[in-house]
């Protein structure tokens, strides 16, 4: 299974009932149409964009944290989104593989720093330096 997060943008000045349909309607199609399962759905609320996009230096942010099996789910709700006036912008990214490649540098770390331990070299690695766990 397959493990996504896609983060979506739209309009601050939408009206509480349109934020709720399209947060609910974007998590409907994610369970029904595009076999999306253990749909986990944040709201980060209105935050300042980087840039205007649409005349507009607010947003509001809604991430959305799924799996699914479909190979093509990611393509058809990025199309949906696309078509959708209420979402200025969108991005999803695939989290199984960035965890596989975050466990794999933890590793590499591990074997460095017990490597630089063994030939006495444990200046490099020192606790300034200690990775995020």
């Amino acid at each position: 299974m397959k493990q996504y997060e896609t983060i979506i943008v739209s309009p601050p000045n939408l009206s509480e009932t349109d934020l709720e349909a399209l947060v609910t309607g974007v998590q409907t199609e994610l369970a029904e149409r595009f076999g999306g399962t253990s749909i986990v759905v944040t709201r980060w609320g209105k935050k300042t964009l980087a840039y205007p996009i649409r005349k507009f230096t607010e947003g509001y942010y809604v991430l959305y944290e799924y799996e699914s099996q479909a190979e093509d789910c990611v393509a058809k709700i990025e199309a949906r989104l696309r078509i959708n006036e209420n979402v200025m912008r969108y991005l999803t990214i695939r989290r199984d593989e960035e965890r596989k490649s975050e466990a794999r540098m933890k590793e590499r770390y591990a074997k460095r720093k017990k490597h630089a331990s063994d030939e006495g070299d444990s200046e490099i690695y020192s606790d300034d330096f200690e990775m995020e766990e």
